[in-house]
């Protein structure tokens, strides 16, 4: 009876020891294997500001004279050239001439109206009216500002002093207006700034760009943002940047040859936030490798009955 339990013991410790072995023993590993395919695509490297539009040349028109606002012609948002009359107004003198012969009749006032002409509001230069600040009947001086023109809208861009240097006129941007995101505009750097603007205790420089377009719903003051293009590469092979080591022009990427993971040599190009541009050593639709770690989940204690409760956080 001793001998068979004897027996019965050593099995079960023998077991337990093959189990821990060969199951409960083996550590979890702490990598995975990932993969990426090598793709054809486009990489553009840029530098990100921000800034507004604003009116390249930006005129205030004042009254020729102090008197009253008669008729205007043109309104917030109108087109007009050089030399177009945009509104109408009398003297002093004229508007109370009238306002007399307003009081005898029509006969009376139409006989003062072609003695006594009014005086035009003309537009100095062709551009759009981005802002209208009167209304027929209103009495103005020769200091108040009638209308506002601008002859072009233009972005200005605020750039941090560690990224001026990669500014360049000349060089070509991607504008997007902040509430039509959907819609990139084509600009050009027209000017540098040489003096800086502090700004939250950031040293910025003010930066000029061109629109190629003009479009409709650009309004003076618009919040934009502008990606200056440092390079711009068009169907190139790429390799997300995890998946590749390296810099200088030299790197290595993971392959499997014969179901064995083999680092090779390749030469590498400009990258940006997510990949990086690969001259030679893949091929398209190539399948390259890399091991992740796995990290480790964070034991949570489990409450028991008789556990202390948590304090919340405040």
């Amino acid at each position: 009876m001793k001998i068979k339990l004897i027996l019965i013991a050593v099995t079960v410790i023998v077991l337990s020891i093959a189990l821990y072995l060969f199951g409960f023993g083996k550590s979890k590993p702490n990598s995975k294997l990932e993969s990426s395919k090598v793709f054809v695509g486009d990489l553009i490297v840029t530098v990100r500001a921000t800034g507004t539009a604003i009116p390249k040349n930006r005129l205030e028109i004042k009254p020729p004279i102090a008197g009253r606002v008669e008729s205007i012609l043109v309104n917030e948002g109108t087109q007009v050239g050089r030399g177009k009359i945009i509104a109408w107004m009398s003297s002093t003198e004229r508007a109370a001439l009238l306002d007399a012969a307003r009081a005898k009749g029509e006969v009376e006032l139409k006989k003062w109206e072609d003695f006594y002409k009014p005086t035009p509001v003309i537009s100095p230069l062709r551009g759009l009216v981005i802002a209208s600040n009167i209304s027929p009947g209103q009495t103005v001086t020769q200091q108040d500002i009638l209308y506002v023109l601008s002859d072009n809208l233009m972005v200005q861009a605020k750039v941090d002093e560690t990224d001026l240097s990669k500014i360049k006129i000349g060089q070509f941007a991607n504008v997007i207006v902040d509430s039509y995101s959907n819609s990139p505009i084509r600009a050009k750097v027209s000017h540098i700034g040489y003096e800086a603007v502090t700004e939250n205790n950031v040293t910025m420089y003010n930066v000029d760009l061109e629109l190629k377009t003009i479009p409709e719903y650009l309004r003076s003051g618009m919040s934009i943002t502008i990606d200056f293009i440092l390079s711009e590469e068009r169907n190139v092979l790429l390799i997300p940047n995890e998946f590749v080591k390296g810099t200088g022009g030299r790197g290595k990427v993971t392959k499997k040859v014969e179901g064995e993971l083999v680092e090779t040599a390749v030469s590498i190009g400009n990258s940006d936030e997510q990949n990086t541009v690969i001259l030679s050593g893949v091929t398209e639709n190539e399948m390259v490798y890399r091991k992740k770690k796995i990290q480790e989940e964070k034991k949570t204690s489990s409450g028991g009955p008789f556990s202390s409760p948590k304090i919340p956080k405040r």
